[in-house]
């Protein structure tokens, strides 16, 4: 049955895109269960980051089912591309452990998460001028920051699929893994981030993005205003003390914002 399963390990939340039979496109109520499980998974503080990978290991997804944009159901629904959008929303990192083929809606969801980890059997597409459909949802203004614009470029332009290495050789990707351990290590890694500060960990994304959308200027004024609060606050005087003291520290909970 086509879903969405979600579980949890400690402060990590995975989101599992379940449909293998159609190399887990998005069909039905699939596209509103994921937006529906981001967003609780964001308004939950004992979880602080979240993971997004594909079942089995073939497919990270393709996209929407191509038979319910030809039969207007995709319009229908009036969710758009909001969920795959989301994650730049977000104040909780989210990362793609792209565990195979990542097509159109996918590529989408893949190019507004903030870290992607990808296995060697993973293919990147944007088949939009294939298909007569503009490529959206961050793919004509983020994607090119996030590889070589010329790469980013070609891969619009011919609908040609782009290899797991050469997505890692571009800077798309942050992590390689090889087949059956894209999880794994897209785990280790959100574990690294689990371990710190969540209210400066929420304070990086979104000074990095706010960057992005106006300029080296603001971030810097940015980094200036936030820094001064956050050394004032509990995780700071934690931080600290656990370094004096040789422990690991101990962060607590609460919004990130």
């Amino acid at each position: 049955m086509p879903e969405i399963s979600t579980r949890t390990e400690g402060a990590i939340r995975i989101l599992t895109i379940s449909n293998e039979r159609k190399r887990n496109a998005f069909e039905g109520s699939m596209a509103a269960d994921f937006l529906r499980l981001l967003n609780e998974a964001e308004s939950d503080d004992a979880v602080r980051v979240i993971v997004v990978t594909g079942a089995g290991d073939i497919a990270f997804s393709s996209g929407h089912d191509l038979n319910e944009i030809a039969s207007g159901a995709h319009a229908e629904s009036n969710l758009g591309e909001e969920p795959f959008l989301r994650p730049r929303s977000m104040h909780k990192p989210v990362i793609a452990a792209v565990n195979g083929h990542c097509y159109a809606a996918a590529l989408i969801f893949a190019v507004n998460c903030d870290l992607r980890v990808a296995s060697r059997n993973a293919t990147f597409g944007s088949p939009g001028a294939r298909l007569g459909m503009l490529p959206e949802g961050g793919q004509i203004g983020r994607l090119p920051r996030l590889m070589t614009s010329a790469r980013a470029l070609e891969l619009m332009l011919t609908a040609n699929p782009l290899s797991a290495d050469e997505a890692y050789r571009t800077g798309f990707i942050n992590r390689l893994a090889e087949k059956g351990e894209c999880l794994s290590e897209a785990l280790a890694l959100a574990g690294d981030i689990a371990r710190n500060s969540p209210s400066v960990v929420a304070a990086i994304k979104a000074g990095v993005i706010l960057g992005e959308v106006e300029g080296i200027e603001a971030a810097t004024a940015y980094e200036a205003t936030v820094a001064r609060r956050l050394e004032k606050e509990a995780d700071a005087r934690e931080g600290v003390s656990a370094f004096l003291e040789k422990r690991p520290p101990v962060f607590g909970g609460g919004k990130q914002r």
